[in-house]
């Protein structure tokens, strides 16, 4: 699951360092928040923690472009 995480993310962010970042960081979320919930529902929990990284980083880098212009 790791692997594909990461593949989502680069092509999502184009950028290497940003998606390992993304995935690094929707893992850390699921194992502070979600470690005591049953193991069968990590995967789900996983996947939409990653889907909405994604979206705030495209978030970010639009605020992030709208000042550099």
């Amino acid at each position: 699951m790791e692997r594909r995480a990461y593949r989502m993310a680069w092509i999502a962010t184009s950028n290497r360092e940003d998606a390992l970042d993304i995935v690094q960081d929707a893992m850390l979320r699921l194992v502070r928040r979600y470690s005591d919930r049953p193991e069968e529902e990590w995967g789900p929990l996983f996947q939409r923690i990653l889907q909405n990284s994604i979206m705030d980083w495209h978030r970010r880098s639009q605020v992030r472009n709208r000042w550099r212009q």
